[in-house]
Formats: C-alpha cells, sequence, structure tokens
C-alpha cells in the first residue's frame, strides 16, 4: 500500500470527509496541496512530514513506510503512560508485549461478556417457562447434552 493510501485509510478511520482538504492538513501540520502532491506523485513524503503524520495520528513511521503492518507507535508517550504499571515492568519496559498482554486481557474479557449475557439470555427466557414448560426444557436440553458431541467421560452426570 502506498503511503498515500494509508494515509486515506487514517483519514477515513478517523472520520474525515475528504482526505485533500484543509482539515486534514491542519490536522496534520501541512498544506493541502502537499496532500495533493502525495496523491499525484505517489511517492513517500520526506521524513519530518512522515513524523508529521505519524504523530498526528499516533502510528508509527514504520506503518507508514510500509515496513509494517502494525500501526502502534510503541514509543507513544500516551501508549507507554496508559501501559505503565505491573504490565509493562513485567516486560522489562517491552511496550509491544505489554500491549499485546494487555490486548489479549481484553479479549478475554469480551469473550466470558458475551458468554455471560448468552447465559443470562437462556436463564431469563427460562423464567418466562411455566412450570411444565421448564420441565419440558429441562428435558430437551439434557437430551441434547447426552449427544456425544458434549459427552466428557471425566463429568459426573447430573440429575
Amino acid at each position: 500500500m502506498s503511503f498515500y493510501e494509508l494515509l486515506e485509510t487514517l483519514c477515513k478511520d478517523r472520520g474525515f470527509k475528504a482526505v485533500i482538504s484543509d482539515e486534514v492538513g491542519n490536522f496534520i501540520g501541512v498544506t493541502k496541496q502537499t496532500i495533493s502532491h502525495w496523491k499525484k506523485s505517489g511517492k513517500t513524503p520526506t521524513g519530518d512530514s512522515v513524523v508529521k503524520v505519524a504523530d498526528a495520528f499516533h502510528v508509527s513511521t514504520d506503518y507508514l513506510l510500509g515496513r509494517t503492518d502494525d500501526p502502534t507507535d510503541y514509543s507513544d508517550p500516551d501508549l507507554l503512560a496508559a501501559l505503565a504499571g505491573p504490565q509493562l515492568d513485567e516486560f522489562q519496559g517491552d511496550a509491544k508485549k505489554a500491549l499485546a498482554l494487555q490486548r489479549a486481557i481484553e479479549e478475554d474479557v469480551r469473550k466470558e461478556k458475551e458468554a455471560a449475557t448468552q447465559q443470562g439470555k437462556g436463564v431469563l427466557l427460562y423464567g418466562q417457562l411455566d412450570a411444565m414448560d421448564k420441565g419440558v426444557a429441562e428435558g430437551f436440553m439434557q437430551g441434547l447434552l447426552a449427544q456425544s458431541k458434549y459427552f466428557q467421560p471425566d463429568r459426573k452426570k447430573r440429575a
């Protein structure tokens, strides 16, 4: 992906309506004519301009230069401040590893919440049944759980 294409993606993700605009230029710290030149030439801008874009969008210069697919700027002081503490200490200051751990934890929490929501839905629906239909539902679930795909040899049968 070219520098300009990456810039387009960053602008879209940020909610800018047009890449070549005074709004984006002011955000980055360049003129819209400069952005237009990046598009027309297809070339990567000078180092100073790459740094301006990276700082504005909080991405790494390596990402903008196509050297990595990971946009994270691991030297960003805001990121380091957010990671400060036990996670960053655990990895001796390696922000990449600390952030990977944080993201993995956040994903686990998201999955747990989703599972709890699904369980809550089942409990809520079950609670709306009358006594007879609760018995039918329990019998149905026991029948499902008796299938081989749910069978675990060390699991004790529940009555």
